[in-house]
């Protein structure tokens, strides 16, 4: 019985060293925090991917994006947590104004039952450059009893390089500058097809 007690132990040990070594740290930035508090870079993200193959990759960048800058075939779930609308600009920002994807949690969810996951399974959500759009998600999810929510750190484009001849550029890790696997060619089965 002691030793079943102390394999147990040992096995439990084991899976949350495994899990504390895929955790990126918080991001500075107070609002970029997640009720879940879990974090994690893309090189974590893909490591976990390999790990378990059941850890969900969920892309909440717009399907501009996705066409434009680039996606990768390894997010099993694509919805968009913000669009931008083209009828005015953002107050705080120099971009197009932006508003939630009222739909998200509900397409989210009919997503994740295709998958065969739900609230107890794990997921990295991945945005252009880490918080901006996965921190909302993030948020939503949690509100729907969603616990084991990451986001990427360093999102599908990563951070802007700040000294140089690239100073501007997102050059600094991210999922894209891994040179993990990525494409412009949509993939009709996993595209998001906006609902009227």
């Amino acid at each position: 019985m002691k030793k079943m007690t102390w394999l147990a132990t040992a096995a439990l040990a084991s899976v949350l060293t495994a899990s504390a070594v895929n955790a990126a740290p918080a991001p500075k930035d107070p609002k970029r925090h997640t009720p879940q508090g879990l974090y994690a870079t893309a090189e974590e993200t893909m490591e976990m991917m390999k790990k378990d193959p059941k850890v969900i990759l969920v892309d909440v960048r717009t399907p501009a994006e996705w066409q434009f800058v680039g996606y990768t075939d390894m997010a099993q779930i694509m919805i968009p947590s913000v669009f931008f609308k083209y009828d005015g600009l953002d107050e705080k920002k120099p971009r197009y104004r932006s508003v939630v994807n009222a739909n998200f949690v509900s397409e989210f969810e009919e997503k994740i039952a295709d998958l065969d996951a739900d609230e107890e399974s794990t997921y990295v959500i991945m945005c252009r450059s880490g918080a901006t759009r996965a921190q909302p998600a993030a948020k939503m999810l949690s509100q729907y009893g969603f616990k084991n929510v990451y986001i990427m750190t360093d999102g599908f484009e990563g951070g802007k390089v700040k000294e140089g001849d690239h100073k501007g550029f997102r050059l600094k890790s991210g999922w894209k500058v891994n040179g993990y696997p990525w494409t412009y060619k949509i993939n009709k089965e996993k595209a998001y097809v906006e609902k009227n």
